[in-house]
């Protein structure tokens, strides 16, 4: 009888095992994973924040990553910031991320507008990267460009 037990446990255990992995296979197969990695420094009060503007495509936020500069010991040193993004729905949208201070009449640094292109496999296109609304000292190429994993 033990025996009986002990092999519909492990068959049981195996048969979940194969059903999750078959369905996390069948979600990850469309689209890829967007990343922008941004530098912050966070003790001069100043903060990234995004938002998505027009167009009828749909990404969503995924998660945000801290990179802590592990070379520099100094309190108050920047650091980097990645945040991730996926599609839901084919279609164009902007993202526009603003470096701010969101309290104090919320001064803001400077801002870049990436011009974004979903094709129906759910894949992210940077059409275009400009400045936003707000005069910056920083050259575009201070901002990054969107890496994309799986």
């Amino acid at each position: 009888m033990k025996k009986i037990l002990s092999m519909i446990l492990t068959l049981s255990i195996v048969f979940m095992m194969v059903a999750c992995g078959a369905n996390k296979s069948a979600n990850m197969g469309k689209g890829k994973v967007m990343a922008l990695e941004f530098e912050t420094n966070p003790s001069t009060g100043f903060t990234w924040e995004y938002k998505f503007e027009g167009g009828d495509a749909e990404i969503v936020f995924d998660r945000e990553e801290n990179k802590i500069n592990k070379d520099s010991d100094l309190v108050g040193s920047p650091h980097q910031v990645v945040y991730y993004f996926k599609a839901t729905k084919p279609g164009n949208r902007n993202l526009i991320f603003t470096y701010r201070r969101p309290w104090e009449g919320g001064d803001v640094a400077y801002d870049v507008v990436y011009e974004l292109s979903v094709d129906k496999d759910l894949n992210i296109t940077c059409l275009s990267k400009m400045k936003g609304t707000v005069e910056s000292d920083r050259e575009l190429s201070y901002f990054p460009n969107p890496t994309f994993s799986d």
